[in-house]
């Protein structure tokens, strides 16, 4: 109970599926899977939806940032139990050969920490593991 939280997960480099977003130009949908590698079960965000950069709606005074969050605000959280994983379709940008993803990661003690990891965009043949940064 006084352990701190450490969520062992590893994320992978985004899938480009060559899929674009039918309302936002030039934006295209990408895989991006995140694994449980640690000993205990954790909790990430619900993958049933679509996760967007912020900028795609609204270019704050023209800077365009690659970051997208996938976080818990109102989605529920699911159980991923160690060696399991999430798929997420993620849109971003399709000039975009890197972006930057955090990703919400909960404990059975209702413990939170985020994971930031800057991934590079891969072909459908290409898929590698990323690193994860803690």
């Amino acid at each position: 109970m006084l352990r701190p939280f450490e969520p062992q997960v590893r994320v992978f480099d985004p899938v480009d599926l060559e899929r674009y977003h039918g309302y936002y130009r030039n934006a295209k949908i990408y895989e991006v899977s995140v694994a449980n590698v640690g000993g205990h079960a954790i909790w990430l965000p619900d993958n049933s939806e679509l996760y967007a950069a912020p900028t795609l709606s609204f270019l704050a005074c023209d800077v365009k940032t690659n970051r997208v969050f996938v976080c818990f605000d109102e989605q529920s959280a699911k159980r991923v139990e160690p060696g399991e994983g999430l798929i997420y379709q993620i849109c971003m940008f399709g000039a975009d050969t890197s972006f930057e993803v955090k990703i919400d990661v909960q404990d059975w003690r209702g413990r939170s920490k985020t994971i930031e990891d800057y991934v590079y965009v891969l072909g459908a043949s290409e898929s590698v593991e990323s690193p994860a940064s803690f």
